[in-house]
Order: C-alpha cells, then structure tokens, then sequence
C-alpha cells in the first residue's frame, strides 16, 4: 500500500514539473489588461550601479509604478560619479523611464559636486548617451555667474553645454 501511494505520489510530483518547466514564469503572474494601472507598485526603492571600482550611480524614489512599457518614479533622488570624479546631484518630483530614457518633471534640480546647479520643470536624460537636455525655461548657476535660457543640451561625456536665447548676469563682488 505505502508503495503504491509512493509511486502515485511521484507521477503526479513528475506532472506538476513537466507543467511547471513549459510554463513562461511570467504568464501565470501577467494580468494587466488596462494600460493605465500599472502592473507593479514598489514603495521606497533604491537602485545601484555597480562597477569594477565601485558604486556608480544611486538611484531613490519613494514610488515606482510599473507599466507594460514604462516606469513612472515619484520624488526621485539620484547620485551619479560623472566626469572628473565629479558628482551628480539630480532632484524631480516625478519621472517617467523608457527606452533608455529618463524623463523627469516637476522641480527639476541638478547639483554637480563643483557647485554647478541647474533648475527647470523637465529634464530628459538619455542614459545611452549621456545627454541632459530641457526645451524649457532653465537656470543655470556657477559661481558668481548665473545664466537663464530657453533650452539647453548638456553632454555630460564630453562637459559641453548648449543653450538657446540665454541671459547672463555676473556678480561683481566689491
């Protein structure tokens, strides 16, 4: 009798593999019909870039919800190690990530390590590239040297800024 439930035990143990391997893992779980509710939500997130030398970049948001084709991100925070061994301090209230894409709105502040701060409503940041770019209104800050424009395109590669229609003010310190 033991043995005879044993091998009943083992075909249907044996069923339940053959099932479970030709099964996609993902396909009992997707159930996502409307794209606009999204098809995860994780509180208090914090993402690392690691390198061969190290921590690269840090990502924090308090919220991200996942689409079927995009991450939207709430009160985000993100440190990055960039040219020189400078650092990138880059604030938003919300962001929207896709393809490589980062697109960030709503009291957009950016801070490098050598004291060069932007502001603007939106941001796009091209994480292939390497570019920040704003088709807003923008400040840029360095120094005594404070510069507003219309839009701008920064590499951060190559540390080359491009702006339109700007408007520049020095301070002379007396």
């Amino acid at each position: 009798m033991a043995v005879k439930l044993l091998k009943y035990f083992l075909i249907f143990f044996i069923l339940i593999m053959v099932f479970l391997l030709t099964k996609n893992p993902y396909s009992l779980r997707y159930n996502s019909v409307s794209k606009k509710e999204p098809n995860i939500e994780i509180y208090g997130v914090k993402s690392y870039d690691i390198l061969k030398k190290g921590v690269s970049s840090l990502i924090i948001a308090d919220k991200v919800e996942r689409y079927k084709n995009f991450d939207k991100l709430y009160n985000i925070k993100a440190l990055h190690k960039g040219l020189l061994n400078l650092i990138d301090n880059l604030k938003a209230d919300q962001g929207i990530y896709a393809k490589n894409t980062m697109y960030l709105d709503k009291n957009v502040h950016y801070l490098r390590s050598d004291n060069l701060a932007l502001n603007t409503s939106s941001l796009r940041y091209d994480l292939k590239k390497k570019i920040l770019s704003s088709s807003n209104p923008f400040v840029f800050i360095k120094g005594n040297v404070t510069t507003h424009g219309k839009a701008f395109t920064y590499d951060l590669q190559k540390g080359i800024i491009r702006a339109e229609k700007i408007k520049t003010v020095i301070r002379m310190d007396k």
